[in-house]
């Protein structure tokens, strides 16, 4: 005679198997993307001394072995530390300000950017604060909302004294979050304004201080030299020499590319391989990759807010139409400078320009966007095993 099964082996669910486990459930598109964007970067080196191609090989490793590993990492669980590495955010924004490497700290004898690490956080932290308030009360009080703009000046200011583009990037992604957490465009209408008029009062000041004493203001100096030849196209402090170089190697290119490691125009490029990298590889390349490029971002933004509008929580939304924006809009702006349609700026174009901690952040930031795709998924599945089979691609 059968003995009769327990409850616990009536219910007990089958142990899945290793393909099962490691199956990637999250959008193939945009894995897709990064991998495609990340050989660009290693065409892009190609033509360097051999030992910066064995580094940014490296750095590319480190930032694919952070994407998988943020992958794997449920998004809601970390966010119930956003607290902790909000504070984290804040002693980095402190050690940099008061450190004298430019734009990061000092570890172990290396000089580290942190301004990417920080401004993570930050749009981590304001997703899971508003998905919570929301949760709990339903709606943002006045008191929430004065709290995250507070919040977000500080930080955009801090960033601002040693990297202006970052700063802007930070805040416009702040105020997108603010949208689309349901803030009250009258809200959102007096925050935009304080920020502008303070920003032009700010720039009026510092055109008609002297450079001593913009020196005292970090690399505000920089800036503002660089923005009085964006307007006036006065190149005798030789401000825009970096713009004009990036200007010719795009325009030298065309559909008549230098080829692979051919390229001459980069090589006086000072910063080549991180905030001019789209121009060095747009003249070895051509139009054809340029134009693949800045699509490969677009799209990326679309596949963003696709895994926004799937995500099942508030939370899943707002991280992951964040991300997607953030970093699109580091693109488009590097993209823009390159191009000499904006003021330079000392930004990277994610996946592509060499550095360690931009594309580290970058392959968290979107291995955190896939995870939010993947917990989705999975969400679909225990509601209906077959859902994500009938899902339209």
């Amino acid at each position: 005679m059968e003995a009769e099964p327990t409850p616990q082996s009536v219910n007990a669910e089958p142990k899945p198997s290793f393909f099962q486990r490691f199956s990637f459930k999250a959008d193939k598109v945009i894995l897709i993307l990064v991998v495609f964007l990340s050989a660009m970067s290693i065409l892009m080196v190609y033509s360097m001394r051999g030992e910066v191609v064995l580094q940014h090989l490296k750095h590319l490793l480190i930032a694919f072995a952070g994407m998988f590993v943020i992958y794997h990492f449920d998004y809601r669980k970390i966010g119930m530390a956003s607290p902790f590495m909000l504070v984290v955010a804040g002693i980095l924004l402190i050690m940099t300000i008061l450190s004298q490497t430019v734009r990061g700290i000092t570890i172990f004898g290396r000089s580290v950017q942190t301004f990417y690490v920080i401004g993570f956080i930050v749009i981590f932290y304001i997703a899971h604060y508003i998905a919570l308030q929301l949760h709990k009360f339903g709606e943002l009080s006045t008191a929430n909302v004065r709290y995250l703009f507070i919040l977000l000046v500080l930080f955009c200011l801090g960033i601002a004294i040693m990297n202006m583009s970052t700063a802007i990037i930070l805040f416009v992604t702040g105020i997108v979050l603010f949208f689309v957490g349901g803030f009250r465009l009258k809200d959102l209408g007096w925050m935009v304004g304080i920020v502008s008029m303070v920003l032009i009062v700010a720039v009026i000041v510092a055109l008609n201080l002297s450079d001593a004493k913009l020196a005292k203001f970090g690399r505000m100096g920089t800036f503002i030299n660089r923005l009085e030849y964006y307007f006036t196209k006065d190149n005798s402090e030789g401000y825009g020499d970096q713009m004009i170089l990036a200007r010719t190697a795009i325009a030298r290119s065309g559909f008549s590319p230098a080829g692979p490691g051919k390229g001459v125009i980069k090589n006086r490029l000072p910063e080549k391989e991180t905030d001019y990298a789209f121009a060095s590889l747009f003249e070895e390349t051509g139009i054809v990759v340029g134009v693949a490029i800045l699509f490969a971002y677009l799209i990326l933004l679309y596949r963003a807010r696709k895994i926004a509008k799937e995500a099942t929580g508030t939370f899943g939304r707002l991280l992951a139409f964040g991300i997607g924006f953030w970093l699109t809009c580091q693109a488009l702006i590097h993209i823009g400078v390159n191009c000499e349609l904006l003021p330079t700026t000392g930004q990277t174009l994610p996946f592509v320009s060499s550095g360690g901690a931009s594309l580290f952040v970058s392959g968290c930031a979107i291995g955190m966007l896939l995870n939010v795709g993947k917990v989705s998924a999975e969400e679909r599945e225990k509601e209906d095993p077959m859902a994500l089979f009938r899902q339209k691609r």
